[in-house]
């Protein structure tokens, strides 16, 4: 008797892992991006303006008060303009024009910070300019990308057929409470500003 036996080959079928597509970037951290190379910006055009055409002589605030009333006030106004610009549907604009004229001004104090040298500048200069700058820009940054947004918002329900607008119908609040946020964020700053105005003004 004869049998025939076959012999069976498995194939174990592997499946091919593909490489996940990269994430693209979201629109808030596009704005966000962009933004902070506009203030860049700012930032060189004031520091060579004030090398190359600046004698800024800068004023040390004599106590705590003098310095938060005024860092807070300089910093609120901007927050305050680019509140009301993000209520307009050309209000996108104000956003990029303040990053960049905030940039201009933190360069040009810091160039008059630094204009005897890294090495030879006053302490009392650097602790009391560049900390408030500092957060101050991070301040108008984030209040500029919510003006961007929400004015991209509102230009969307003017000019776009119903089933392309966005969503936002019932964000302002939102957009309320962000710039609440912002302003602690500037009232912040103003209080390290005053702070530093203390310590500078103990120092020998």
């Amino acid at each position: 008797m004869t049998v025939n036996t076959q012999k069976r080959r498995r194939y174990r079928i592997r499946r091919v892992s593909r490489p996940a597509p990269p994430k693209e970037m979201s629109p808030a951290k596009r704005i966000y991006l962009l933004l902070t190379a506009v203030s860049a910006s700012g930032v060189l055009i004031g520091a060579l303006s004030g090398i190359y055409h600046g004698n800024a002589v800068i004023s040390i605030p004599a106590g705590f008060a003098d310095a938060f009333i005024g860092s807070f006030a300089a910093v609120m106004l901007y927050i305050l303009l680019l509140f009301l610009g993000g209520t307009s549907p050309a209000g996108a604009f104000c956003g990029y024009f303040l990053c960049l004229f905030k940039g201009m001004g933190a360069g040009f104090l810091s160039a008059a910070v630094f204009r005897n040298g890294a090495f030879s500048a006053d302490l009392r200069e650097v602790i009391n300019v560049l900390p408030f700058e500092a957060v101050s820009m991070a301040a108008v940054i984030f209040a500029a990308r919510e003006n961007i947004r929400m004015s991209r918002l509102i230009s969307d329900r003017f000019f776009l057929p119903t089933e392309n607008r966005g969503e936002g119908k019932n964000c302002f609040g939102l957009y309320i409470m962000k710039f609440g946020v912002i302003t602690l964020l500037a009232a912040a700053a103003a209080l390290a500003d005053g702070l530093m105005a203390v310590i500078s003004g103990n120092m020998p």
